[in-house]
């Protein structure tokens, strides 16, 4: 039973990506967003090498196409460079243009580092436009980085000899940022934490968090060639041992090192999900989070009048007012001043609670101050 609900799921997760993906395109569905014309060469190396059979063959190709497309992948990011992001972001190209490659002896394509450090060297003192891919989603977006001119007044002293032989070296500062060329489908080995079956397994101990948590890597590379079942048998061989995983969680979107103790069962505690339905999805900036709507109130249904600039102290002269309605009892000796005479004391005065001074009395009514912009009715207590 649990074989046929495998396979079940397998079945519509192909699907779904079928669907995705559109008739005839051979690119995975998670990484259209890129522009075509920065896979073009990879594209080309891919298909020069097949019979060019439609059959059996083409979906052969289609999938190592899928397969063997890759990105400068950031690996390392310091702290001045917060543009990118180490693991998730693959550079696919630079200022729209692909990736230079070149191949080896065995038909393996890698990046022309030559051509991209001469690139560099021409660009120093502007900024250039990084093509980002990014995993959270698979989403592209692009990146203005400056390339800044390597400090002359530091250089160190080099054999004439040597300088003839040695190649051109690098005119920049470092960006701030190491890549490793790497293919696209690895940001995919993902395992999404569906739920935790142990409630005191080591899941559950170190801290694995339901539906929010992503295993997206773990100690010494070993989730690095990914596969549906490599998590559990690392786990199962590392019973009665710690293990270090690598988790992302997508509401805080952050990483984080978790060290789960398997016990002697071999068992992690958790259920996981793996493929196309469980890869890591978009994440939602700061800026585009919106609070609950709250009920409107009558002051809210108002039209907004704008608020004046704040003035200084001195500049500060308070509106005309009208006095305060006629009371029955007497007033106490107070002295109607002309409003011309008013100062700012005298004016933040008014209204305050006189209780202390005049016990017993019911104080004047409450007040009503006309101001520039509104009415506001002001109940005084006394």
């Amino acid at each position: 039973m649990f074989r046929i609900a495998k396979n079940l799921v397998k079945t519509l997760e192909q699907s779904v990506q079928d669907t995705l993906s559109g008739n005839g395109h051979p690119l995975d569905a998670f990484f259209q967003s890129i522009p075509p014309n920065l896979l073009l060469p990879q594209q080309y190396n891919v298909y020069s090498q097949g019979d060019g059979q439609e059959s059996a063959a083409q979906q052969q190709l289609d999938r190592r196409f899928n397969e063997v497309v890759s990105g400068l992948r950031v690996v390392f990011v310091e702290v001045t460079q917060l543009q990118l992001q180490s693991y998730f972001d693959y550079i696919v190209g630079i200022n729209d243009e692909p990736i230079p490659l070149v191949s080896n002896q065995h038909g393996y394509f890698y990046p022309d580092y030559s051509k991209l450090v001469q690139f560099l060297n021409d660009t120093s003192g502007t900024s250039v436009k990084f093509n980002v891919w990014s995993a959270k989603g698979g989403t592209y977006r692009e990146e203005y980085i400056a390339v800044r001119a390597k400090d002359e007044t530091h250089m160190e002293d080099v054999s004439l000899s040597s300088a003839v032989s040695r190649p051109a070296e690098r005119a920049f500062q470092p960006l701030g940022f190491k890549v490793q060329w790497s293919p696209l489908v690895a940001a995919t080995f993902t395992y999404h934490v569906l739920n935790l079956n142990l409630e005191q397994g080591p899941a559950a101990q170190a801290g694995l968090i339901p539906d929010e948590d992503y295993i997206i890597g773990c100690q010494d590379g070993l989730l690095a060639t990914g596969g549906e079942t490599l998590l559990q048998d690392i786990v199962r061989s590392r019973a009665n041992h710690d293990l270090v995983l690598y988790v992302y969680n997508k509401v805080h979107d952050c990483v984080r090192p978790l060290t789960v103790h398997i016990g002697s069962d071999g068992r992690l505690g958790c259920n996981v999900g793996y493929g196309f339905l469980h890869r890591i999805p978009t994440t939602h900036q700061a800026s585009q989070i919106q609070t609950p709507a709250q009920p409107k109130t009558q002051y809210d249904m108002q039209p907004h009048t704008p608020e004046p600039e704040p003035l200084s102290e001195a500049a500060f002269v308070p509106t005309t007012f009208v006095a305060p309605h006629a009371s029955a009892q007497p007033q106490h000796h107070r002295k109607k001043q002309p409003v011309a005479a008013a100062t700012l004391t005298d004016y933040f005065q008014e209204g305050k609670d006189q209780t202390s001074r005049l016990k017993g009395d019911a104080g004047p009514p409450p007040t009503k101050v006309e101001t520039t912009t509104a009415e506001v009715e002001n109940p005084v207590q006394h």
